[in-house]
């Protein structure tokens, strides 16, 4: 048995995600120096270290059917979202045009994302889980160990969400405008400016995706000094946020819909991978957890467990059905006309094989996409919110590192970055919308014995399977919570770890971290992508990452009764609150057919009129002036501690307590303190 300090016994996890030693703040000098993309490999060969194992066996399979259908859940995810897009800017919209106008629209958004943007996921994943595999083997080469666990690479889930609602459905809604035939047009022209409209939104995600990638590269001047700065509680916030909020609440929500299908599902990655219990197949050949899950959640879909009543409900409810509620859209009448939920209908099925399987113009787009560059009227809109997007995408590959570190293995910052980067620029030129991204999880996949095997099978396997059409195919036929069951596992692993890393007086700080990722959630969940709680506005934009990390970062200084960091980063962040790229939330106006759009434009406070010349939006809407005073005012109040602090060399009156350096140290706990110190603490 072992005792913590306090004589409580410890436990003993079946599941470990760390090691349990906390990483040393490193000398500025050394921060710098591994700056450099070169620093970390050092004298060590940057051959493939072939005495790397490729395949352990259960543990390696379990592990690649884990991050395969992490990202078979983001993908089917937002293909849902997408087709959304296409739905409410094509077939949805109010503006008079053509019936077979807004069909072509929506249509050929559909045809784009499929054999355009689709494989050219595919092409990104390919290239990021080989590198990360082959950046394994030089981990073991470095360190002369073989116990290495590749980073795991998948889509950039966060900001994948994100972009389909603040860049891609602008974007198709101004093709919409930009190429709209009025009412009287011929078919034809209607048929031919449909198709130019879904392209024109199609270039403008894929320039605005290019852009994202190239602030990733950027990233890695920046990735390691960060974390090197920030408390650790702040470092992970993203980790335990996006674990918690999008990998574990947002698919329970999908299982508590159709608890026939998905309870058992849930209850079988519970009983495998938190109880440790296996599955005997043959010798010591088990089950993999997640396949029995998926399989499970599939037949029982398709034996009928999620239909509901077509029926029109009446009354104040008018047309809609119980269908529409639990398997349309928003409890839009007729879109959950099917019976049955997305994955478990055979006509959709069938229709999609016949459209997609081995057939259309696969990356057809590739290096067209890029043009949308030059649209300048929209890219002058949307250049500022990318560059805010690639810091929400490098923050959360630092975090990623420091997970993998916690876990034992010491991955490069700024070679990751740069790697996340070109792997999204590279999407992007062969016509991608979304970007690929280290992915969490690597201390789940260390825990189960992988190696390298699992990320080269996820890349290959993903390539082929979006390079030839069939995922139109499988999104029709997998019900949307058959990967929910995995999420929730990964994602309550993700954030426990986050707290098992994190010093414990600053949970406080790590659970207020958490708060905007809620925001960020139910701002996207609400109708129509609105909110009318500002509170929800100013909290939730950009993935909630940006505000989680100053939130925890303030917080936890303010614990250590560090005052210096706290005045300094505050005053640093109401700076950036004056351009957006802190807490800022600008408007209240319906822009592009989307609320809150416009909180993540670089603006300042406007120039008195009363209304912004550029965007009709009221003055008083432009609140990143009241964040910037509000946040200055925490500067002014916590520099005023400065000179009572003892132990500050500049210090008058020895008033305040020192700060808190020992990560073992907890202000509260009067046990582990002479009673002499308890007794400084002023009453």
């Amino acid at each position: 048995d072992q005792f913590t300090s306090r004589g409580q016994r410890t436990r003993r996890d079946t599941m470990p995600v760390g090691t349990g030693i906390k990483r040393e703040k490193v000398p500025l000098q050394q921060v710098l120096l591994q700056l450099s993309p070169f620093y970390w490999q050092g004298d060590a060969s940057w051959a493939w270290n072939t005495k790397v194992p490729f395949w352990t066996g259960s543990g390696e399979m379990e592990a690649f059917c884990e991050l395969f259908f992490d990202n078979l859940a983001t993908l089917l995810g937002v293909t849902g979202a997408a087709m959304d897009v296409g739905n409410l800017a094509g077939l949805g919209s109010f503006s008079p045009a053509t019936d077979l106008f807004k069909a072509t629209v929506t249509s050929e958004w559909t045809r784009i994302y499929y054999d355009w943007n689709i494989p050219a996921c595919g092409l990104g994943l390919l290239f990021g889980n080989i590198w990360f595999a082959w950046l394994a083997t030089r981990l073991a080469t470095k360190e002369n160990r073989l116990d290495v666990t590749a980073q795991p690479y998948g889509m950039n889930t966060t900001v994948i969400y994100i972009t389909i609602y603040a860049i891609s459905l602008p974007g198709l809604q101004a093709g919409f405008a930009k190429y709209n035939p009025g009412t009287g047009a011929s078919d034809a022209d209607s048929v031919a400016l449909g198709k130019k409209a879904a392209e024109f939104g199609w270039k403008v995600s894929v320039a605005t995706n290019f852009i994202i990638g190239f602030m990733e590269i950027l990233g890695c001047f920046l990735g390691d000094l960060i974390r090197n700065t920030v408390p650790t509680a702040a470092v992970y916030v993203p980790l335990a946020g996006v674990g918690f909020v999008w990998l574990a609440f947002s698919p329970m929500l999908t299982i508590a819909k159709a608890p026939m299908m998905c309870l058992l599902p849930f209850m079988v990655v519970v009983f495998g991978f938190f109880g440790n219990v296996r599955y005997p197949v043959y010798g010591k050949v088990t089950f993999p957890i997640a396949l029995m899950a998926i399989l499970m959640s599939v037949i029982f879909g398709w034996a009928g467990a999620c239909k509901r009543s077509t029926e029109e409900i009446g009354g104040a409810y008018g047309s809609v059905t119980v269908s529409d509620f639990y398997n349309g859209f928003r409890a839009i009448p007729g879109t959950g006309a099917s019976g049955t939920c997305q994955g478990t209908d055979g006509n959709a099925a069938k229709a999609a094989w016949k459209t997609y399987a081995f057939k259309g113009d696969i990356f057809g787009g590739f290096g067209s996409g890029l043009s949308g560059l030059s649209e300048s009227s929209l890219m002058d809109d949307f250049a500022a919110p990318a560059l805010l997007f690639g810091m929400i995408g490098f923050l959360g590959t630092m975090t990623c590192v420091e997970s993998a570190e916690a876990a034992g293995d010491a991955y490069p910052m700024s070679e990751i970055m740069i790697v996340d980067g070109i792997g999204t620029c590279m999407a992007a030129l062969a016509g991608g919308m979304f970007g690929t991204t280290v992915y969490i999880g690597h201390p789940v996949h260390k825990a189960l014995g992988a190696k390298i095997g699992y990320s080269i099978l996820n890349g290959i396997i993903y390539f082929i399977f979006l390079s030839t059409g069939l995922f139109a195919c499988l999104y029709n036929v997998i019900p949307e919570c058959a990967n929910g069951a995995i999420l929730v596992f990964v994602g309550l692993l993700l954030a426990r770890q986050g707290f098992e890393e994190t010093p414990e007086r600053h949970y406080p700080c790590l659970l207020l971290g958490l708060m905007p990722f809620i925001c960020n959630w139910a701002w996207l969940e609400s109708d129509g992508n609105a909110s009318k709680n500002m509170g929800v506005l100013s909290l939730g934009p950009s993935g909630g990452i940006v505000q989680g990390i100053i939130l925890a970062a303030l917080t936890a200084w303010a614990i250590d009764r560090k005052f210096e960091e706290v005045t300094v980063f505050s005053i640093i962040i109401a700076f950036l609150s004056l351009f957006g790229i802190a807490f800022s939330h600008n408007d209240l106006v319906y822009s592009y057919g989307v609320w809150g759009a416009e909180h993540q434009t670089l603006k300042v406070y406007a120039d008195g009129s009363g209304v912004d010349k550029d965007t009709g939006t009221p003055e008083e809407a432009f609140n990143g002036w009241r964040w910037c005073v509000a946040f200055f005012m925490v500067a002014f109040f916590a520099a005023c501690h400065i000179p009572f602090q003892k132990g500050n060399k500049y210090t008058k009156f020895e008033a305040i307590p020192p700060r808190i350096e020992d990560d073992a140290e907890d202000p509260y706990d009067y046990s582990v303190h002479a009673a002499k110190e308890a007794a400084e603490i002023p009453k």
